[in-house]
């Protein structure tokens, strides 16, 4: 395999973007798409499915030192919790901040087993040196796989007794944040998000990013019924409204479809539509934003930074803006590895011109002060193919699917990340 510049066989190209859409980049687990994954009458009629998820409460979450030592690490840990309690074939995925799944189908007897079982997952997750992640499951016939899924992620982020989708129609409360211009510090607009008038807004946004995950068909009306509110929830403001419609939307499950027509047949004229930069690789999603576009809608993605990005370039994308990561930014005032994939970002913003934005007023102060650089852990691929690659527009996820097409493919060869491409960007134009 030759060592440097574009010089890559297409078929490990072709591979490395197969791994690199079948796999989360995180966590290094299947996607969360394959929490979904069984077409109808893969097994047998009395198939049990059994999904049993782990998760740090917000406030915990929340407190996590950035992304590369703090949200990425747990993810990880969370994974292998599960993996080890586990024992039997199953499907480990991290579904979104700070929490991960276990889903597996079996018989009704091994179902029972399972269940019997999940007092030794919680006695082994009662760490004395951290906080306890928050257990949840739920178990169903195998044929309701969506229906399954979606009661134990509900498990884990709603009060008990609460039916979501009541609560989302009948007290629907907005939640608004300011948004700056990354690159100049000046005001931008707002952030609006609709979530159910009981949570408090940090709570809101996470739990109502990880039932994005899931819709079973019995949401399609309800988030129908969000997306139309939306426009009465911004009548009266007079500047840019970016609407994050991630909780409107589904990852998986057979109601995905429904959903993401639903957005484009309901969308309010005077927004900017957020969706969450892991959702807009999702097929139907991809297709509803760029019809959106086509309509003249702005699009932008949110959580911009968390390591879910699409593969595709900005020009390839049907985006107008990022919102970054608010974990990534709090890990860039410390830490080297979050600073240079935040400074990365920006640039390969500015030079697509895409907008940037962010929550955070001082944000752009992380450029002025940044932490002491680290060593690399991976050598200089040779050749010009990081200038090739910032020509081109490759994200960092592009340029990593990249170089190990071209150097990762031996069993002992390093496997790069967003991180190691992002700190040898640094290197390179510092």
């Amino acid at each position: 395999m030759p060592s440097s510049g574009w010089d890559v066989a297409s078929d490990a190209l072709m591979i490395e973007h197969l791994i690199a859409s079948a796999f989360d980049p995180v966590t290094h687990r299947p996607t969360p798409l394959s929490l979904d994954a069984q077409p109808p009458g893969a097994h047998a009629p009395d198939a049990v499915l059994t999904v049993v998820t782990l998760a740090h409460e917000t406030a915990t979450t929340h407190a996590l030192p950035g992304r590369a030592r703090g949200l990425d690490v747990a993810e990880r840990t969370l994974c292998r919790d599960l993996e080890r309690w586990a024992g039997t074939p199953g499907a480990v995925v991290a579904i979104g901040e700070a929490a991960a799944a276990y889903s597996v189908t079996t018989t009704q007897e091994e179902a029972v087993a399972l269940r019997e079982s999940l007092a030794d997952l919680y006695t082994h997750t009662a760490r004395s040196d951290g906080p306890t992640p928050l257990l949840s499951a739920a178990q169903g016939p195998s044929r309701d796989s969506a229906d399954v899924v979606a009661r134990a992620i509900e498990r884990l982020v709603l009060p008990r007794a609460t039916l979501p989708e009541q609560d989302q129609q009948a007290a629907t409360a907005a939640s608004r944040r300011r948004l700056w211009d990354t690159a100049t510090g000046a005001p931008f607009g707002i952030q609006l998000r609709l979530h159910a008038s009981g949570f408090s807004s940090a709570h809101a946004e996470r739990a109502e990013g990880l039932l994005s995950l899931t819709r079973s068909p019995r949401y399609a009306d309800t988030a129908t019924a969000l997306q139309a509110a939306v426009g009465r929830a911004v009548a009266a403001d007079d500047q840019p409204v970016v609407w994050d419609a991630s909780a409107a939307l589904s990852g998986t499950g057979p109601a995905r479809a429904t959903l993401a027509q639903a957005l484009v047949d309901h969308c309010p004229p005077a927004v900017w539509v957020g969706v969450s930069a892991w959702l807009a690789g999702v097929e139907d999603v991809m297709e509803a934003l760029r019809t959106l576009r086509a309509r003249g809608r702005r699009i932008v993605l949110t959580k911009y930074g968390s390591g879910r990005e699409p593969l595709a370039a900005f020009d390839e994308l049907p985006v107008d803006a990022i919102v970054l990561d608010p974990h990534l930014e709090r890990g860039a005032q410390h830490h080297a590895d979050d600073h240079a994939v935040h400074a990365a970002i920006l640039q390969h913003a500015a030079r697509n011109d895409v907008l940037a934005l962010t929550t955070s007023r001082h944000a752009r102060d992380l450029l002025r002060h940044p932490p002491a650089a680290q060593a690399l852990r991976t050598p200089d691929p040779g050749g010009q193919l990081f200038e090739r690659a910032r020509l081109v527009g490759l994200t960092l996820r592009g340029t990593a699917a990249l170089v190990n097409a071209g150097h990762g493919q031996g069993a002992l060869a390093p496997r790069w990340d967003r991180y190691d491409v992002a700190a040898h960007w640094a290197r390179s134009t510092a």
